[in-house]
């Protein structure tokens, strides 16, 4: 049993990110055309930004640093859904939202949040998170969204959050920055559980499992720099002698 304060999520920069997250996937889906395929789109993107934030809530009301930790990955698996869905619109792969100003904007004329907001009604610019106020009218049209492609997307950082660029790119940015934060808080509570002694047997078998085969692997890398090979015996010989051995006809297996 462990206890937390009863709101302290709250105080998690995880969780207030990605509640900003799902705010404006609020905001940009409401922008979505009213068909089937992008209202089914609109669902998923709620859905997963939604999820995002709730699973931190019920992962810190939960009772053990296990569950805790669980929760947290089914956020990062709602995050990163939320991402990608984010990416595949900023490259282009869904035509009827190419031409949405307050998704797609115009570079260099975005406010805190995104360029062509200034289309939204103000109920859609607003919330009790963040207060986005309406942005002037701008006379130069908007230029035409280009799409992204994935190296352009990946070559860009989250922090410090460009807002020069399409409120897309930003959900897109967000969700990669969320995904660290929950990470590196996934990292601390398997530390923790290491600590106390309360990781599951199965958890602690697997991960010496893992460190014996990352150990082994150095070892195998280093035994090939300096020039052996281990025989099925568990020998080690210099590589030109397994050679000329088994050039002349030696039967000479290597370990697996």
């Amino acid at each position: 049993m462990i206890n937390r304060k009863p709101e302290g999520y709250k105080d998690l920069l995880a969780y207030k990110k990605a509640a900003e997250a799902q705010e404006l996937t609020l905001q940009l889906t409401n922008l979505f055309p009213k068909t089937k395929n992008m209202m089914n789109l609109k669902d998923q993107m709620d859905r997963s930004g939604r999820s995002g934030t709730k699973n931190i809530i019920e992962g810190w009301k939960r009772n053990s640093t296990k569950e805790y930790f669980n929760f947290l990955g089914f956020s990062i698996g709602a995050i990163e859904e939320l991402k990608d869905d984010a990416a595949d619109i900023a490259k282009g792969l869904y035509q009827p939202l190419m031409g949405i100003k307050g998704l797609m904007g115009g570079r260099g004329t975005m406010g805190a949040m995104g360029q062509g907001i200034q289309n939204q009604s103000p109920s859609t610019t607003s919330s009790p998170l963040t207060s986005f106020p309406p942005l002037k009218p701008i006379s130069n049209p908007i230029p035409p969204f280009q799409p992204f492609t994935p190296i352009q997307l990946e070559s860009l950082r989250f922090y410090p959050l460009d807002p020069t660029l399409p409120p897309i790119v930003q959900l897109y940015l967000k969700c990669k920055e969320i995904l660290m934060l929950l990470n590196k808080l996934q990292r601390s509570l398997d530390l923790k559980m290491d600590q106390e002694l309360t990781k599951p047997s199965s958890d602690r078998s697997r991960q010496r499992i893992l460190e014996f085969k990352s150990e082994t692997h150095t070892v195998e890398k280093q035994i090939t720099k300096l020039g052996l090979v281990r025989l099925a015996s568990g020998q080690y010989i210099s590589k030109s002698e397994f050679d000329s051995r088994t050039a002349a006809g030696e039967k000479l297996e290597l370990f697996k």
